[in-house]
């Protein structure tokens, strides 16, 4: 028998949104109990008992940290070099166009925030949706993005998850701060997109499943 969504957090006492399945305030999962954080799967077909696993380990705030620093450092350098061979035609564009050099400046300074914009929600989306479940930044350091259930996020799961980071940023960063105190490590943006963080691995360089 399914349990009946409270009206109040059972882990924070925070009210509860209507149908809501997570807390938004600690970002418990509404119909589990507390203290028994589970991820439960339906057992085969020649069983009518399920199947309980043991609670995953979820990446807390600082290691999340290094990782999204590793990530934004290759979205940098990614948008960087595509930036300066975009430089190079702009340029030639403006020499023969008769245009003034400061305005081949500012198209370079633009074309590099859209591809900065772009390439950042592309390689999140893609790298979080493959099997990998993981962009560079976490693959390193051993961790993965699930759904709550442990499955694998869709691409507009990952995408969901990538422009909610920005509802975190405008909160002065308590969005993000989020995954020091909630009970599963989430952040903000992981809340909508019904997705957390989990260790898989101890924290080392590796990036094709050997360590470097």
């Amino acid at each position: 028998m399914e349990a009946a969504v409270q009206q109040v957090c059972s882990n924070c006492g925070n009210p509860l949104l209507p149908d809501g399945k997570f807390c938004l305030f600690c970002g418990d999962v509404l119909a589990a109990a507390p203290d028994k954080p589970m991820l439960v799967t339906r057992a085969s077909r020649r069983s009518n008992v399920d199947e309980t696993l043991p609670a995953p380990e979820y990446a807390g705030f600082w290691l999340r940290v290094w990782a999204g620093a590793i990530d934004i450092a290759v979205e940098a350098l990614a948008a960087l070099v595509l930036t300066v061979i975009v430089g190079i035609a702009i340029k030639i564009y403006v020499s023969q166009s008769g245009l003034s050099p400061i305005t081949g400046s500012y198209l370079t300074g633009i074309a590099f925030i859209f591809l900065l914009a772009v390439g950042a929600w592309l390689y999140c989306a893609f790298m979080e949706s493959s099997k990998w479940r993981a962009t560079i930044g976490k693959r390193i350091l051993g961790l993965q993005v699930v759904t709550s259930s442990g499955g694998k996020l869709s691409f507009g799961q990952a995408s969901v998850r990538h422009f909610m980071k920005f509802l975190s940023l405008f909160t002065a960063g308590v969005g993000f701060m989020m995954a020091g105190w909630t009970k599963r490590c989430q952040a903000l943006h992981d809340i909508p997109s019904d997705s957390v963080v989990i260790k898989i691995a101890e924290p080392s360089l590796s990036l094709f499943g050997k360590q470097l």
